[in-house]
């Protein structure tokens, strides 16, 4: 079952990092599923103010949003000057099935507006049918290759004094530990943790970075040695 998660979203509605469940549809208070079941969709003075259109749209579609202008004439027929929804478009197919939006006048300044990336959409209804629309960016996804390698007191004076190299590949040897097989590179984030919990005193750990993926660790004579992890983590994918 689906999630979907607005924590940029804080309107007159009260909507502030709520959840809301996308297979629910309608019937969840502020969210209603626009495209999957019924065709083209035209929304009224009614509809709420986070909308979202997922699954696939299976063609090109329509979305008429004049009706968010102003009430109806039974209501009083007052204006809605600075009516504003959220429509957030995670259609599968959004790529090669476009979805048009119209209202009253124009969207941008032209007479309809056509998405054809997912991505969150922010309408405001500035007056007399004119609509602006700005495009929320989504975070996509950034995924970093993370190694975790432990390194034992011992290995500090294993091989040149006072200093650990976490090796990218091979086989390590004396006062070395790895390898952490993240792509080569000059450099990388780094953070050395001292799992002893001892010697109270700090260590300061100084990084140097190799063209061929290795990272020495090295510490001043005094310091004692210390058990200890290394993370690296390598560019993001």
């Amino acid at each position: 079952m689906a999630k979907l998660n607005y924590e940029h979203v804080f309107s007159s509605a009260g909507f502030s990092g709520e959840q809301f469940d996308i297979a629910a549809g309608p019937a969840d208070v502020g969210i209603i599923d626009v495209l999957l079941s019924v065709g083209d969709g035209a929304l009224t003075e009614d509809a709420p103010h986070v909308l979202v259109s997922t699954g696939s749209l299976g063609g090109a579609r329509n979305l008429d949003i004049s009706g968010l202008e102003s009430e109806t004439a039974a209501k009083g027929g007052q204006a809605l000057d600075g009516r504003f929804f959220y429509l957030s478009v995670q259609n599968t197919d959004i790529l090669t099935n476009s979805l048009t939006v119209s209202g009253g006048a124009t969207i941008n300044g032209s007479a309809t507006f056509t998405i054809s990336t997912e991505g969150d959409y922010l309408f405001h209804h500035v007056t007399g049918g004119v609509w602006r629309c700005n495009i929320l960016p989504r975070p996509a996804e950034k995924l970093a290759t993370l190694a975790r390698i432990p390194f034992a007191a011992a290995d500090w004076a294993a091989g040149t004094a006072d200093m650990i190299k976490v090796i990218q590949t091979g086989a390590a040897g004396a006062g070395e530990v790895g390898p952490h097989d993240i792509t080569a590179a000059g450099s990388y984030i780094v953070q050395v943790i001292n799992t002893d919990l001892t010697p109270d005193e700090l260590v300061d750990v100084e990084i140097q970075y190799a063209s061929n993926g290795d990272v020495t660790l090295r510490k001043a004579r005094k310091a004692p040695e210390f058990n200890g992890v290394a993370i690296l983590i390598g560019t993001l994918d």
